[in-house]
């Protein structure tokens, strides 16, 4: 169990911003997932593709976790539908 940190997440296609708790060891997978949850079948169609999320004008690596990354608390991070 990681340390727990709450980050501004954005889901592309939604209109709101969410206050979300994720741990920074959590995988980016993770991340995208616990973020979707607020806006995918919501406000947001759900879609048989992957998930990838941006962080400092970057796409982040599914396979890392949230520090490697260099993800900090209260930051913005975007969560969209990967291009095939």
């Amino acid at each position: 169990m990681g340390n727990p940190m709450p980050v501004v997440a954005h889901f592309r296609g939604d209109f709101l911003y969410s206050l979300v708790l994720i741990e920074d060891t959590d995988t980016i997978a993770e991340v995208a997932h616990k973020c979707a949850e607020h806006s995918v079948d919501r406000r947001v169609p759900p879609q048989n593709r992957p998930m990838q999320v941006e962080y400092a004008g970057r796409v982040l690596d599914n396979s890392l976790t949230a520090a490697q990354e260099g993800v900090a608390p209260m930051e913005e991070v975007i969560v969209s539908y990967a291009d095939r």
